[in-house]
């Protein structure tokens, strides 16, 4: 046997198990990936309903709804869509998912409709044009040198900035609901006092 047909089984032997490794890791992933994207979508739609319901007509300032997420939204269709690079996906889950979470009564109109714009939008409007890219230019071409920055790091960067956004005005959102519980308990602390009954004694036994 030659030298070179030797190298050629060797490389074989280490190339293909790898490969076979590598697809199945793969799979797996895109198994998983598709289960928690399905599972959001599900809880979603869900929240999505019972807030419908159980919000006032006033909390809609001058008709500004909260986005209502199903399969034909722009969002959620490129959530699933597999030409979608898998770093893109996952951002934009967490973008949805902190949308969820956001108390959208507790934030302001002008904040709720650039958070409304940049879901509906911006977002689905930034990956068809990354889309529209040859992927091998999209991920190797340098477009910015100052930053050294191809079409796909600044799509990453775009998509976190917007997951930034979302997760402080998620944050002041939870504030002004620690706010209303704060003050309920001040309000109690001072019902207590004026009718001299001490907060231990309503403690149950």
């Amino acid at each position: 046997m030659s030298f070179f047909t030797l190298l050629i089984l060797l490389s074989l032997i280490i190339i293909v198990p790898i490969f076979f490794v590598m697809k199945e890791k793969s799979r797996r992933l895109q198994i998983d990936s598709t289960h928690r994207h399905k599972q959001y979508l599900a809880s979603a739609s869900s929240a999505l309903s019972k807030n419908e319901q159980a919000l006032p007509q006033s909390d809609k300032t001058d008709g500004l709804a909260i986005i209502k997420f199903n399969a034909q939204h722009p969002f959620i269709k490129y959530l699933y869509a597999e030409q979608v690079p898998e770093a893109f996906r996952a951002i934009m889950d967490d973008i949805g998912q902190q949308y969820e979470r956001t108390h959208h009564a507790q934030i302001t109109e002008s904040q709720l409709f650039i958070l409304n714009k940049l879901i509906e939008i911006r977002i689905p409007e930034l990956i068809d044009d990354y889309l529209s890219l040859d992927p091998h230019y999209a991920r190797t071409v340098v477009i910015d040198r100052d930053k050294s920055a191809t079409s796909y790091s600044i799509v990453l960067e775009q998509l976190n900035s917007i997951l930034d956004f979302g997760q402080k005005l998620n944050t002041q959102s939870q504030s002004g609901v620690v706010d209303k519980l704060l003050a309920s308990r001040r309000y109690l602390d001072d019902v207590y006092q004026e009718s001299a009954v001490s907060n231990d004694l309503l403690k149950l036994k």
